[in-house]
C-alpha cells in the first residue's frame, strides 16, 4: 500500500515539471511578441558608420603648374550617418561620397578639407551624414616628363648556325610622365626577346620594361603615365659561317734580314649575313697596306679591325671585340763560309792525255740563310763544277760553280777561285803516278778542315782570301803576287791570282 502511494506522487511531481517548462517558453515568447510590438510601434533612431574611399577633385590646378601629389595616410573617409532601425539594412557605403576638392588646399600644411554627398538612399537618413575624417594630407612635387629610347635585350640561347641580326622597333621610344622623384629612378627601358628555338625572321610585339641604373627592372606603378602599352618588333634571322684570315704582306725588310711568316691567335673568324651572302665569302683579306714590312730589322707588330675588310651585309658574330693582333715575323740572316774540296769529280771536260791540280786544294763558298737553315746544308766534291775542256798545259784561274741548284731559302753571297794545273802525261807510269797523286789528293782535301787559306797571309772580313801574298780589304777581295785593296770582286794585276773571291756566278778569264 505504500509503494502505491509513492508511485502516484512521482507522478504528480513530474506533471509539475512539465507544466512549469511550458510556462517558461510561453513567456519568453509572449516577452518577444511584446519587443517586436514595440519596436514596431516606436522604430528608434540609430548612429552607424561607412568607410568611403576619398575622391580627389580639380586636381588640374596642379596639373596645369607643373604639380602632382600624394596622399599621405589614410585614404578612406568614416562617414557617420543616423537612421532608423528599420531602415537600417538599407544603407550602404556606395550611398555616399568623400570629396576632397584641391582648390581648397592649404599649402602651409597641405591639407585638404575632406566633404561627404549622399548619392542615394537620403529619404531614409534622419541627418546629414558627417565626415569623422575632417581632412587629408598631401604632398606635391614636379611633374618630370622624359623620353627613353628602347633598347633590345636577347634571352635564352639561339640554336648553333645561326645568329640574331638587326632588330625593327616600333615606336622606337616612349615618353613617361610621372613625379620627378620616381621619373628619376628610371634610367632605361626597352623589350626583351627570347631566342630560343628561333631559326628564322620573327615579328611580334613585347610589353616594354623600365631598369634602373644597375640593370634592376621596375615596375611603374599608376602615377606615371607612358605613351606606350606595347612594342611592335621584327628581328632578322642570320646564318653564322667560320671564314679563313688571309694576309697579303707588302714590302722587304732592311737587307740581312727575311720574312718568315705571320703570327696571329686568330686563323679565322666566325661571320653573320643572310644566307645569299655568305655562300660566296670564303675569306677576309688584309691587305698590304695594313701589313708593310718595308726596311724592316725586327718583328713588326700591327691592330687591325676586321670590321674595315668585311663587306656590306657581313658583320662578325658572336666577337666582343673586333680588332685583332698580327705579327710579321722578321729574322736575321746569317752568313756561313763553307770549304769545299776540288778533285777529279769537280772536273769536266777532262783530257785524257793531261792530269789536272788544283792550287788551292779547296775553294770556299759563302751561303747566306737562316741559321737552321744553314745547319741543314753540306757540300762535296761532285757539287762543284770546273770545266777544263779549253785548258791547254799551264797554270788557269778557274771561277768553279756549283754544279747543285740553291733552294730559294739559300743566297749564294761569294765564291773564292783557284788555279788549275793542266800538266802533260809523258807515258803509261805517269797515269798511273797520277791516278794514285789524284786519290791521294782528294783523301787529303776530303779531311782539311774549314778555313785554310794558301800560300799566304789572310786579313779581313768574311770572304776574303789571300794567295802567294798579302790580301786586306772587304768582304770577296784578293790579291795574286802583290797587295790588293778594294771592292768586292775586285782583282788586282800583275800575275795570275791563285785564290780570286767571286761573286755568285762571275767567272774569270785566263790571265
Amino acid at each position: 500500500m505504500d509503494g502505491s502511494g509513492s508511485g502516484k506522487e512521482g507522478i504528480k511531481m513530474k506533471e509539475k515539471q512539465n507544466r512549469r517548462w511550458g510556462l517558461m517558453i510561453l513567456s519568453l515568447l509572449c516577452g518577444f511578441l511584446v519587443w517586436l510590438g514595440a519596436v514596431n510601434i516606436a522604430d528608434p533612431v540609430i548612429t552607424d558608420t561607412v568607410e568611403v574611399p576619398i575622391e580627389i577633385i580639380n586636381d588640374e590646378v596642379l596639373t596645369e603648374n607643373g604639380l602632382t601629389y600624394e596622399i599621405i595616410g589614410r585614404r578612406t573617409a568614416t562617414i557617420s550617418y543616423e537612421v532608423k532601425t528599420t531602415d537600417a539594412y538599407r544603407i550602404r557605403s556606395s550611398d555616399f561620397r568623400a570629396v576632397a576638392d584641391m582648390t581648397e588646399l592649404w599649402s602651409v600644411t597641405g591639407s585638404i578639407p575632406v566633404e561627404v554627398e549622399v548619392l542615394s538612399h537620403s529619404e531614409y537618413l534622419v541627418s546629414d551624414p558627417v565626415s569623422r575624417t575632417a581632412t587629408i594630407k598631401i604632398e606635391t612635387e614636379p611633374v618630370q616628363e622624359k623620353q627613353f629610347i628602347l633598347q633590345t635585350t636577347f634571352t635564352g640561347t639561339i640554336p648553333d648556325g645561326y645568329a640574331p641580326g638587326t632588330v625593327t622597333l616600333s615606336p622606337q621610344y616612349l615618353t613617361l610622365k610621372g613625379p620627378e622623384s620616381l621619373i628619376g629612378q628610371i634610367s632605361s627601358a626597352g623589350i626583351e626577346i627570347n631566342l630560343d628555338n628561333v631559326t628564322e625572321d620573327v615579328t611580334a610585339a613585347a610589353i616594354p620594361e623600365f631598369y634602373d641604373a644597375n640593370g634592376n627592372e621596375i615596375q611603374l606603378n599608376d602615377r606615371i603615365e607612358s605613351d606606350c602599352e606595347a612594342v611592335e618588333y621584327t628581328l632578322t634571322v642570320l646564318r653564322v659561317k667560320n671564314v679563313n684570315l688571309e694576309f697579303e704582306v707588302h714590302g722587304e725588310p732592311e737587307d740581312g734580314y727575311r720574312f718568315t711568316g705571320v703570327q696571329c691567335s686568330v686563323t679565322s673568324v666566325p661571320v653573320m649575313g643572310l644566307r645569299t651572302l655568305l655562300a660566296s665569302f670564303q675569306t677576309i683579306t688584309i691587305p698590304g697596306d695594313s701589313l708593310d714590312i718595308t726596311g724592316a730589322s725586327s718583328n713588326v707588330t700591327v691592330l687591325v679591325d676586321l670590321n674595315e675588310y668585311l663587306p656590306e651585309g657581313i658583320e662578325l658574330a658572336g666577337m666582343q671585340e673586333s680588332t685583332i693582333e698580327v705579327t710579321m715575323l722578321i729574322e736575321k740572316l746569317e752568313t756561313r763560309e763553307y770549304e769545299i774540296a776540288v778533285t777529279d769529280a769537280s772536273l769536266t771536260g777532262k783530257a785524257e792525255h793531261y792530269r789536272y791540280e788544283s792550287d788551292p786544294g779547296t775553294v770556299s763558298v759563302w751561303i747566306r740563310a737562316l741559321p737552321e737553315e744553314l745547319d741543314s746544308l753540306t757540300f762535296d766534291s761532285s757539287d762543284l763544277s770546273i770545266d777544263v775542256s779549253e785548258m791547254g798545259e799551264g797554270d788557269h784561274y778557274a771561277a768553279p760553280q756549283l754544279a747543285v741548284e740553291l733552294d730559294s731559302a739559300y743566297e749564294l753571297v761569294n765564291s773564292t777561285g783557284c788555279v788549275i794545273r793542266v800538266i802533260p802525261l809523258e807515258g803509261p807510269g805517269d797515269a798511273e803516278s797520277v791516278s794514285a797523286e789524284d786519290a791521294s789528293s782528294q783523301a787529303e782535301a776530303d779531311g782539311q778542315a774549314s778555313g785554310n787559306t794558301a800560300n799566304g797571309t789572310h786579313t779581313g772580313q768574311t770572304g776574303e782570301t789571300a794567295a802567294n801574298g798579302m790580301h786586306t780589304g772587304q768582304t770577296g777581295e784578293a790579291a795574286a803576287n802583290g797587295t790588293h785593296t778594294g771592292q768586292a770582286g775586285e782583282t788586282a794585276a800583275g800575275a795570275v791570282p791563285s785564290a780570286r773571291p767571286q761573286e755568285a756566278g762571275e767567272t774569270a778569264e785566263n790571265s
